[in-house]
């Protein structure tokens, strides 16, 4: 039994359960949640109980989702794979897609990853939704993109780029950020931590 309840404090801490923290989590393997198939098709609703990483990959020429509801999990990009945010809640999406595809819900939110010259952040292709990061310090949002469009959506207005140029800076304050990016091409958003 005290194993047990051992095993049971540490996949609460790994998942977050407990804790109001904003800060980034690893992902966990215990409670993944997969969804394939292959074209269009409507998930079964399903519910998520603590910031979590949808990543998906496709063998086709583009692959979108769309929530029906305002709790995350938006996708549009021509790559093979990637990851978008979803909030803790009930979630219905729906998948656009050309060829085979799968869908798996991770536990935990994703992390910064260094992506040169001292900086950390996130890359992607097309839409998606960033889980939310803190910044102890004032800083510069340093972006690149390889198409015509990129454009960030924060929700607390920390932040608001659109351009159609492939690099940039914006200032932004310390504090929580919740971004959305939608862009055409690759691209990656990164800032000095």
């Amino acid at each position: 039994m005290l194993r047990f309840a051992a095993v049971l404090i540490a996949v609460s801490a790994t998942i977050g359960l407990g804790s109001a923290s904003a800060s980034p989590q690893a992902p966990t393997r215990t409670a993944d949640r997969v969804f394939s198939g292959s074209g269009d098709k409507a998930l079964p609703s399903f519910s998520v109980r603590v910031p979590s990483t949808l990543r998906w990959t496709t063998n086709g020429p583009i692959f979108q989702i769309f929530p029906t509801d305002p709790s995350g999990g938006t996708v549009n990009s021509t790559a093979p794979a990637g990851a978008t945010f979803l909030q803790p809640g009930v979630h219905r999406l729906v998948i656009n897609a050309y060829a085979g595809w799968t869908v798996r819900i991770v536990p935990g939110i994703e992390r910064p990853q260094p992506l040169g010259g001292g900086l950390v952040g996130f890359r992607g292709n097309g839409d998606r939704e960033l889980p939310p990061f803190t910044t102890a310090r004032k800083t510069t949002l340093v972006w690149t993109n390889t198409g015509s469009v990129f454009r960030v959506y924060s929700g607390a207005f920390s932040v608001s780029v659109k351009s159609s140029a492939r690099r940039g800076t914006r200032p932004f304050a310390p504090g929580l950020h919740e971004f959305a990016v939608s862009a055409m091409g690759s691209w990656t958003i990164g800032w000095k931590p």
